[in-house]
């Protein structure tokens, strides 16, 4: 048996809410309210309703205090964004998979990207590009700004043979995008287990094992160690960058060996210490949030090749201005800002 937790709340105040439930819970829905009369039509947003965002515990010892932490977080959240209480309800095993799909249509985004749900047919027209997903309790459906804006950009900054990094990969949404539209190599980074799990599974529901690999690890660790070489008047970072991977290395690849780079044992695991190097990239996709981007400028300031280029989105629209001067003082220029209701997606790039 399952807690499941909804949270209804406005569309500022989703990503903030699914943090603090994605910290404690088995990841993440978001039912964002839509209306969909046809299965060829774009959804539209349904004014008459809020979003509500879910996650779930399992019903042992340790889901009361889950559940506890989960109150107190959202109550002091409350004080700052609208949000409704926590609803709770227990609902069986077999419910648990599939509570969210009803909330998941095929969605048509920007201007040849279709994401199919992968329970549902669909047919793609002339011209479209279908990503296949089924994002169990990961971020990313297509649904939120934040994914459409980086969706749009993807179709238009990703050349045939591009070497691309996804931050933050969630459901894996942005790295078989990028692989659909083109690009050579894609590398996938997340730090929550479910995510790289749903990740990896999507990879293989879109047959691009040879294209994607998904790594669990988190960038933020070495975060800190750069943002001496991100001060402005600094030296801009000569090194390419490299993650700490507290796992092995995913897709159907072995894991790179920590001596060497070439294939490990399938089982081999990596340690905490082992640093995994990437090399630089002709785009970087960081779809994660204002406050970690600005930690990362300078990561993302070293994983850029010479002429690359950032999509960073999951920035509130008040936030704006403090990224872009994270940007600047790590040695990167804003080129554009797109912006979708309270969300903005910054492209940069070295500054010249």
């Amino acid at each position: 048996m399952w807690l499941e937790i909804s949270v209804s709340a406005d569309e500022e105040a989703v990503e903030a809410v699914a943090e603090v439930l994605r910290t404690y819970g088995r990841g993440v829905a978001i039912d964002e309210p839509f209306i969909q009369p046809r299965i060829d039509e774009p959804p539209l947003p349904d004014p008459s309703r809020r979003a509500v965002v879910k996650t779930y515990l399992p019903q042992d010892a340790a889901a009361e205090e889950a559940r506890s932490r989960i109150e107190q977080s959202l109550w002091h959240l409350g004080q700052l964004r609208a949000i409704e209480p926590p609803e709770v309800r227990v609902i069986a095993e077999e419910d648990w998979a599939n509570a969210w799909k009803a909330y998941f249509p095929v969605l048509h985004v920007a201007a040849h990207t279709v994401i199919v749900p992968a329970w549902r047919r669909y047919r793609p027209h002339d011209g479209e590009v279908a990503l296949r997903l089924d994002p169990g309790m990961a971020f990313g459906t297509g649904m939120h700004p934040t994914t459409r804006l980086c969706l749009s950009a993807i179709e238009e900054l990703v050349r045939p043979g591009a070497r691309v990094l996804d931050i933050g990969t969630g459901s894996g949404i942005l790295a078989i995008a990028a692989a659909r539209h083109g690009a050579r190599e894609v590398v996938g980074v997340d730090s929550d287990p479910v995510a790289v799990a749903a990740a990896r599974a999507n990879v293989k529901l879109n047959r691009l094992t040879r294209i994607v690999q998904i790594y669990e690890g988190n960038p933020a660790l070495q975060a800190d160690d750069m943002a001496e070489e991100g001060k402005p008047g600094a030296q801009k970072p000569a090194t390419p960058p490299s993650l700490t991977l507290p796992r092995k290395g995913g897709g159907d690849r072995p894991s790179p060996s920590p001596s060497t780079g070439e294939g490990g044992g399938e089982g081999e695991t990596l340690g905490m210490t082992t640093e995994l190097v990437f090399g630089q990239f002709d785009l970087v996709l960081a779809n994660i949030t204002a406050r970690t981007n600005a930690a990362l400028a300078p990561f993302h300031m070293a994983s850029l090749a010479s002429d690359g280029r950032l999509v960073a989105s999951g920035i509130l629209a008040d936030t704006t201005d403090t990224v872009r001067e994270a940007f600047a003082a790590a040695g990167l220029a804003t080129l554009d800002v797109r912006q979708e209701g309270d969300w903005v997606a910054i492209t940069a790039a070295h500054d010249a």
